[in-house]
């Protein structure tokens, strides 16, 4: 694990003659959650860190706005003096990869975006509120039995009790202030527009059927505006499916590179 100029925390896996893919966690987490799906990428540079007010990388946010997130990977991407790149991003991180593809389109040669939000309902919005109401209510416990149950398939933790304390331990260890300013930024990503018919690069757009924060339906509306889109549904997946299934989520994104010759 190295920290780069500007404080963040990032792990690069380099495979000479590769274009890099980088990763993007999401909200609450760090990048360790990577952990499962990287082997399946073997071959391939990868290239994980931990955003803004994540993991260890100590700097926050400190704004209402997807900037300081842009700003962060386009830092981390000079000093590491990477031009272009797969970027995939989960959840919170697939809205930063969204905004730096609008940005940096030319860095950008084919984008990924796992478990997204994109157009959520009243009632979606609603959901998601008073989950930023128990966040600022102190109400810890709550949060982390709520997100296992939307991340997971309950027989899937029966069987890992290691996965539960992975992520249990790492909620638990996230600074109250850092987590909601990412958290309450996730709940308003509609309030920031994007023109998504703009973007030019291939793109993947996949989730799990049993995902309340990123439906099929979501999934399947944001492909229909954007231009060189394809999804997938992954059945049986709940929120991290990356880590309860990763070789479904990894297949469909190898080939989606390989089909766009990357």
């Amino acid at each position: 694990m190295s920290i780069d100029a500007h404080g963040t925390r990032f792990e690069y896996l380099e495979t000479p003659g590769t274009r890099p893919i980088v990763l993007v966690h999401g909200v609450g987490l760090d990048q360790s959650i990577w952990g499962a799906i990287l082997a399946d990428f073997a071959g391939r540079s990868t290239l994980t860190y931990d955003l803004l007010g994540h993991g260890d990388t100590d700097k926050r946010l400190g704004a209402q706005t997807f900037h300081p997130f842009i700003g962060q990977l386009r830092a981390l991407l000079e000093e590491l003096q990477i031009e272009e790149m797969v970027l995939v991003g989960f959840s919170l991180g697939g809205q930063v990869a969204k905004h730096f593809a609008s940005s940096y389109p030319n860095i950008v040669s084919a984008l990924v975006l796992i478990s997204t939000t994109y157009q959520r309902t009243s009632e979606e919005r609603s959901a998601m509120s008073l989950r930023v109401q128990q966040a600022k209510d102190g109400d810890q416990q709550g949060l982390e039995v709520s997100a296992l149950q939307r991340w997971f398939n309950p027989e899937f933790l029966a069987a890992h009790p290691d996965v539960e304390r992975q992520i249990t331990a790492r909620l638990q260890k996230n600074d109250p202030a850092r987590f909601l300013e990412s958290y309450e930024l996730l709940s308003n990503a509609e309030d920031h527009h994007l023109d998504y018919g703009s973007f030019a690069m291939p793109t993947l757009i996949i989730t799990g059927d049993g995902d309340p924060g990123s439906t099929p339906r979501m999934v399947q509306e944001m492909g229909l505006a954007m231009p060189k889109a394809q999804t997938e549904i992954i059945q049986g997946a709940k929120h991290l499916g990356i880590i309860e299934h990763h070789r479904r989520f990894s297949g469909p994104i190898n080939n989606f590179l390989a089909k766009s010759g990357l």
